[in-house]
C-alpha cells in the first residue's frame, strides 16, 4: 500500500474510532485537538467522506456523531 494511501485510511479510521467512543455529538475542532494535528480543511475533508459512506451523521452544520453501523463495525453498543 502507497504510503498517501496508508495515511488517508489512518486518518479515517482514528476519527471513526474517536467517534464511537464519544457519547455526544462532535465537532470539527474536538478531531483537531484529541485526534488529527491537521488541518480543519483536511478533517472536514475526513468526515464529509465518513459521512457520505454512512459511517458518521451531520447533526448540524459543524456537529457529527457516529451511525450504529460505524459503533457496530467496532463492537460498541449504540
Amino acid at each position: 500500500m502507497r504510503n498517501d494511501s496508508r495515511h488517508i485510511f489512518e486518518n479515517r479510521f482514528d476519527i471513526l474510532l474517536f467517534a464511537v467512543h464519544t457519547p455526544d455529538q462532535f465537532r470539527v475542532g474536538d478531531i483537531s485537538t484529541c485526534v488529527l494535528g491537521a488541518t480543519k480543511w483536511t478533517i472536514r475533508r475526513c468526515l464529509n467522506d465518513l459521512v457520505e459512506i454512512g459511517y458518521l451523521e451531520r447533526t448540524t452544520n459543524n456537529k457529527f456523531k457516529a451511525t450504529g453501523m460505524a459503533k457496530e463495525l467496532f463492537g460498541v453498543k449504540a
